[in-house]
């Protein structure tokens, strides 16, 4: 890229710097340097459902942790598991990310009462089950 480089060096022989002169020479331009790289951030483990923290009910209760986060048939279902080790399934929709937790818009009554699994997944076809 360049023809020479001037190296200056102190009087007892260390490097201080090299500067190239070959662009200079002949009328050329030097390019400057490319620009860094911006940095990268990388996205937030477990996108806006992080595994590990805590949900909520609506009205504030603790209701368990959330284990994982699937996608089934298209649609996240939060799999919380409850502080008695059983895991309850619930749709992203009605979550949301609180500062600390996972809020569900569900009172514990909501949460506790059992659901068929149909409910909770969306319908992929119009023929009953």
């Amino acid at each position: 890229m360049f023809g020479r480089t001037l190296m200056l060096t102190a009087a007892g022989g260390g490097l201080l710097f090299a500067v190239p002169v070959g662009a200079q020479e002949g009328g050329g331009q030097t390019t400057p340097p490319p620009a860094p790289a911006p940095p990268v951030s990388a996205p937030a483990p477990g996108g806006p459902f992080p595994t590990g923290a805590e949900v909520l009910s609506v009205d504030g209760e603790p209701l368990g942790v959330l284990a994982y986060v699937e996608t089934l048939d298209g649609e996240a279902m939060l799999h919380i598991r409850k502080p008695d080790g059983t895991v309850v399934m619930a749709p992203s929709g009605v979550a949301s990310r609180g500062e600390r937790a996972v809020v569900l818009e569900w009172t514990r009554a909501q949460f506790e009462a059992p659901r068929p699994v149909e409910a909770l997944t969306p319908a992929t076809s119009s023929t009953p089950r």
